[in-house]
């Protein structure tokens, strides 16, 4: 496996298949799983905290056509562009096939809990052994008991699903609470978009790389993400 390093973020050139096999095969230690886009990017080159929070990584992945461009720009191509959320489909493919383990934690009230059912619907023998919403309190009481569930349900892989740089901060700080699970993924929005509350862009939108587009223009907040897609997107 290469890496990259793009703003100082260290991407792994690999394919899908390969990021899926890596992510099981490591042993001795949980592999964490990062998703930078081209907004994580911005923010890491303007940041030194977040970039040093995104190097924890065991593995890091190219999501988002801008980085794939920017990498090509700068004559370091991908082999692909690894989305946070097809890795995260993926790889529950394999935990159905293999009798893995599958703990979901993020997203509002019900949301967490409602992926779950469709994904079961979706992949009729996954075994999602709990979840848990993404609005507790990380630093008291509370982190301790989504903790003791966690490692209570016995998970091989823990997805988590808060946004950045919140969901890395989190995996990062509790690492060491979670020296059972195999692979810890922080995937973004996935789990509104497996529970029904939120559609991805059509299949030909995103083969153009203009999924952010397509998001921008049914969730205006996300406007103010613009500056930092150009920045990547458009400049070396």
């Amino acid at each position: 496996m290469s890496r990259i390093c793009l703003y100082g973020v260290g991407i792994d050139n690999v394919t899908m298949g390969e990021a899926v096999k890596i992510a099981l095969a490591q042993v001795g230690a949980p592999c964490v799983v990062f998703t930078p886009n081209a907004v994580m990017l911005d923010a890491a080159r303007r940041e030194a905290a977040l970039c040093e929070l995104l190097g924890r990584a065991s593995l890091s992945l190219p999501d988002g056509m801008g980085v794939v461009r920017l990498a090509k720009r700068r004559g370091t191509p991908l082999k692909e562009r690894v989305a946070g959320i097809d890795f995260g489909e993926a790889l529950l493919e394999r935990a159905a096939k293999e009798k893995l383990r599958v703990f979901l934690l993020g997203g509002g009230e019900g949301v967490a809990a409602q992926a779950a059912r469709r994904l079961q619907m979706r992949y009729p023998s996954l075994c999602i052994c709990g979840t848990a919403w993404g609005y507790f309190d990380k630093n008291g009481e509370e982190n301790q008991e989504v903790l003791a569930r966690i490692h209570a349900s016995r998970a091989d892989i823990l997805l988590v699903c808060m946004g950045f740089p919140l969901q890395e901060q989190w995996i990062t700080d509790n690492l060491h609470a979670l020296s059972d699970v195999r692979v810890i993924a922080g995937l973004g929005g996935s789990l509104d978009v497996w529970s029904g509350r939120v559609n991805r862009a059509p299949a030909p939108v995103s083969k153009m790389g203009l999924e952010w587009a397509w998001r921008m223009l049914r969730e205006p907040r996300r406007i103010r993400y613009l500056p930092a897609v150009v920045r990547t997107v458009f400049k070396r």
